[in-house]
């Protein structure tokens, strides 16, 4: 009859028992709820322990409990009880536990009560109660390096950059200048673009492939046109722009990559250079504005060309809203431009799609 108590009893606690689960690499059980408290044992992750049940107490019942001041003459005059200190059932007990508490008790080898740190522990309510837990985004205690080891370990080196340049041709720039006399014929050049850009590896992001940073452009452009009105104009552009740059590796291999990217490029100078002639007589003036021109992209990486240097092919779409060329510049031929004084033209929002290749360096 004994043996069948006993065995009644266990099971008993063992279901009132809470389940936890260790997700860090490595945990402490501490001898007092304390981060200065000596170290009784070691957990790792993926260990399962004993918490204490009263985690899983429910609140929805407390606004029938007694007064704060008459629950503390109850409980004062409980401890001051004989029968109460002599009960064994009531000899030593605990602390109510909370799940918001920075310590939680559980027993060592020796059966002794021990504390293990919240954060480092994953409770099984098995209800509603286990998805209101927070639960860590980065092992505090891993201190295991990430293969492949870098070429210089364990000398020290700045790693997580990559640094690209790129050279490609865009389409054709198609809005022009609002020439008085209508245009005869029209000879387009394709831009030639040129980008330099510089990018970290984002903070806490274990995979490698999220990268942000900034970027540099240059493009020019050169296009002729034929007048009616028996002149030659010649259009140059020139544009120079920065701008933030993000890019995220879609797919990953050991030799290819497939790159997704976007940025927005603010044309600090961006200046169109418009002259006319006809015969001996030339007059040329220059338009500027400032501009701003999102991006997006793919990429196409063919990893280590040479040692530490990746061949890129890519291609993007950029979006220019419309915008507006003005020029402080006086004209000696009112009958070849709009204003001879303040002249201005607004061209239309413009979509660009531009093929481009070119190296990298990661590192």
């Amino acid at each position: 009859m004994k043996f069948l108590c006993l065995f009644i009893l266990t099971g008993i606690s063992k279901v009132m028992a809470l389940d936890a689960v260790v997700t860090v690499l490595e945990t402490p059980m501490l001898k007092t709820n304390s981060y200065d408290a000596p170290v009784v044992q070691y957990l790792r992750k993926g260990d399962v322990i004993k918490v204490h049940p009263s985690l899983n107490n429910t609140e929805e019942y407390d606004h029938l409990a007694p007064a704060p001041e008459k629950l503390a003459k109850l409980k004062k005059e409980m401890d001051e009880s004989q029968e109460w200190n002599q009960d064994p059932l009531f000899r030593g007990r605990e602390t109510k536990s909370k799940i918001d508490d920075e310590f939680l008790p559980t027993l060592d080898r020796q059966g002794n009560v021990v504390y293990v740190i919240r954060d480092h522990l994953y409770v099984y309510f098995t209800n509603q109660k286990e998805l209101n837990q927070t639960v860590l985004k980065k092992d505090p205690t891993d201190y295991r390096l990430e293969e492949p080891l870098e070429k210089t370990y364990p000398l020290y080196s700045n790693t997580g950059y990559r640094g690209q340049f790129l050279i490609g041709l865009t389409q054709p720039y198609y809005e022009s200048y609002p020439y008085l006399s209508n245009v005869k014929t029209k000879g387009y050049t394709s831009p030639i673009d040129i980008n330099m850009t510089l990018l970290r590896k984002a903070y806490d992001h274990s995979s490698d492939r999220f990268f942000f940073g900034g970027t540099a452009n240059v493009r020019t452009f050169s296009n002729t046109y034929t007048l009616f009105n028996g002149n030659n104009a010649k259009e140059q552009g020139l544009k120079f722009g920065l701008g933030p740059y993000i890019t995220y590796d879609a797919y990953k291999g050991t030799q290819n990559r497939i790159n997704l990217y976007g940025s927005i490029n603010v044309y600090l100078f961006n200046q169109l250079n418009v002259s006319q002639q006809n015969g001996a007589i030339e007059e040329q003036r220059n338009y500027r504005t400032i501009s701003f021109a999102p991006r997006i992209g793919v990429q196409y990486h063919r990893k280590a060309i040479l040692p530490e240097i990746d061949f890129i092919l890519g291609t993007s779409m950029e979006m220019e809203p419309a915008t507006t060329y003005r020029t402080k510049s006086a004209a000696n031929r009112d009958d070849w431009w709009v204003s001879r004084g303040n002249d201005k033209f607004m061209t239309r929002t413009t979509f660009t799609l531009s093929g481009y290749l070119g190296l990298q360096s990661a590192y």
